[in-house]
């Protein structure tokens, strides 16, 4: 029972610094279970460890490596193994969110997107005067041109998923 509440105490703590890592406050406080079993010297290990991840993700596999050996947790080396495998597998997916948060849209191509919405929005209401009457003219370039400002809006929004806006992930529920 000590290693399965030291198991979770250790996975709230990984989660936390998952979300800290992709996070753009890299400081940011979310709620852990406490720290109870923990040693204090191997805390302050971990404030002072650069990739918080890692380091916790060691701990994890050390401590079930011994529980197994002890016979604390008598599970067969195959499902063991899956267990790792999941782990490995989250890790993974914290990489890739760790490229969406760090690398951000490429400037020149942001800025010639928006310079090809300008041309648009010129452009737009001339060549509809010229093909449809002028309500019908008027009503097709407004509703073009205000959908495309909309997606690129979205897409500025979407950009940094993240953060603590309102349209961002809810970080703190997930920790919770």
């Amino acid at each position: 029972e000590a290693y399965q509440h030291m198991l979770a105490r250790l996975m709230s703590l990984l989660f936390c610094s998952a979300l800290q890592q992709v996070s753009p406050n890299r400081n940011r406080a979310f709620e852990i279970i406490d720290s109870t079993g923990i040693d204090p010297v191997s805390l302050h290990f971990l404030a002072k460890s650069t990739d918080r991840v890692e380091v916790i993700l060691q701990w994890v596999q050390r401590s079930t490596i011994l529980n197994m050996r002890s016979g604390l947790l008598p599970i067969p080396p195959p499902i063991m193994s899956r267990a790792f495998q999941e782990i490995s597998r989250g890790i993974v997916n914290l990489q890739n969110a760790r490229k969406i948060a760090e690398f951000p849209f490429p400037f020149p191509y942001a800025q010639a997107s928006v310079v090809m919405l300008i041309i648009h929005w010129a452009m737009c209401p001339i060549m509809a005067c010229m093909l449809l009457n002028h309500t019908g003219a008027a009503l097709a370039s407004f509703c073009i041109v205000f959908f495309l400002w909309c997606i690129h809006f979205i897409a500025l929004e979407l950009e940094s998923p993240f953060g603590s806006e309102d349209n961002d992930l809810p970080m703190h529920q997930m920790q919770a």
